[in-house]
């Protein structure tokens, strides 16, 4: 991922806004109908509007290519738990087997079955949480239209 965005960032270009915050905007370069899009990047918060460092943990292209604007190394910017040292530790602690279940401690509580709690299912589709907006309304309606048309132009044929 760190090295396919690199190789995206030598087609961006960047404006610096602030030596201080180290803040910039890139704009991408057009590729058929994308494109030319802004994002402003703040490598001191190690942040860009495009959401991608942050829910990944590498800087994006527009980072990658901040920070080759301020001479910074975009290799520094990775999240620390993609570090080889990181993922050491976390298995450097020893592993200890679990004892039978007669030498366990008594819970000092009771579990409970409640079957209210257990959802019922339905046969059938399940029902979608997709929130609709506008692009779908549309849709609905010139259905909506389309299945009308239809029926006014069936009971057209059938009138004398």
């Amino acid at each position: 991922m760190f090295i396919s965005w690199q190789q995206k960032a030598v087609e961006h270009t960047v404006t610096k806004y602030s030596h201080a915050q180290q803040s910039a905007s890139v704009v991408t370069r057009r590729q058929g109908r994308h494109g030319m899009n802004t994002h402003v990047v703040k490598i001191v918060n190690r942040e860009c509007s495009c959401g991608k460092w942050n829910q990944f943990g590498n800087p994006c292209s527009h980072a990658q290519k901040v920070c080759g604007a301020y001479i910074i190394s975009a290799a520094s910017m990775i999240k620390d738990y993609y570090d080889v040292m990181a993922y050491n530790n976390i298995y450097s602690k020893h592993f200890e087997p679990v004892q039978s279940e007669d030498y366990w401690d008594d819970p000092n509580f009771q579990l409970v079955h409640d079957p209210t709690i257990r959802t019922v299912t339905r046969p059938g589709r399940n029902q979608t949480t997709r929130i609709h907006n506008e692009m779908d309304w549309r849709q609905t309606q010139a259905r909506q239209e389309a299945q009308q048309q239809q029926g006014d132009s069936s009971i057209q044929e059938n009138v004398p």
